[in-house]
């Protein structure tokens, strides 16, 4: 199946080509094929989506809060990154101590910045607390990542305040467009995903045509994207997550 990059995708436009998919999806006999319970998992995170779209888009917060989340992302993949490559320092306390750090970042999920908020705040939170007690205290230390760590801990600080800011002056509805494009983007990614697998194992035709209708709708959708990310790109610079 075709790559997707959802980062290029603007909220009401990852709305529209993942109903999309659904709409391909459940034309099948899913339940069958193998995989309706990736289906009505999408199903259910891309209700939440809906409802949050229509809401959040006259929600003052929402845009901070994306920025926000964003922020932090980056701060954690930076301190993931320069822990990675740490390990091929020539020396081994070097080595042992970003071993030791990306064990850590591994428990607590290396794509712990594609889940939802609350989740994210959690694994982040939890992670830090870890980070601060030893033996990874010292192994920040060793390989010369407080920097790092400090910027990761200062922008998870910041959204958890604006997070904060927003609860105590909106309603109580924590089902964000942020935070459902999150989980919306991460159960359509499982749905295919299984698709792929099932076709592999069992070369079923109705399957090899159904990827072939759904590699049709990304090639379209990405296309699109693509120019209209591009044209806001030259008009204001934007940084989504990875894809």
């Amino acid at each position: 199946m075709k790559n997707i990059s959802y980062y290029l995708f603007s909220h009401k436009a990852l709305f529209t080509f993942i109903g999309g998919i659904i709409d391909l999806v459940g034309k099948t006999n899913a339940e069958e094929l193998g995989f309706k319970i990736f289906l009505e998992k999408t199903k259910t995170e891309f209700s939440l989506f809906e409802s949050a779209l229509k809401r959040d888009y006259i929600d003052p917060f929402t845009e901070k809060l994306v920025m926000a989340d964003q922020k932090r992302d980056d701060r954690f993949l930076g301190f993931k990154g320069y822990t990675g490559v740490c390990k091929y320092r020539k020396a081994e306390s070097w080595g042992l101590a970003a071993e030791e750090l990306e064990r850590l970042i591994a428990r607590y999920g290396n794509e712990l910045y594609r889940m939802a908020f609350a989740e994210e705040s959690a694994a982040l939170d939890n992670m830090i607390a870890e980070l601060q007690t030893e033996p990874c205290k010292t192994a920040v230390v060793t390989i010369q990542a407080n920097d790092w760590m400090d910027e990761m801990v200062e922008a998870e600080q910041e959204y958890k305040a604006l997070n904060q800011e927003r609860s105590e002056t909106s309603d109580q509805n924590t089902n964000t467009i942020g935070s459902t494009r999150k989980s919306t983007t991460c159960a359509v990614r499982s749905l295919l995903s299984m698709i792929s697998l099932q076709v592999q194992a069992t070369a079923n035709p109705v399957l090899v045509d159904l990827i072939d209708q759904l590699n049709n709708h990304i090639s379209k959708s990405m296309s699109n994207a693509r120019l209209s990310y591009s044209l806001n790109e030259k008009e204001e610079p934007s940084a989504e997550t990875l894809p």
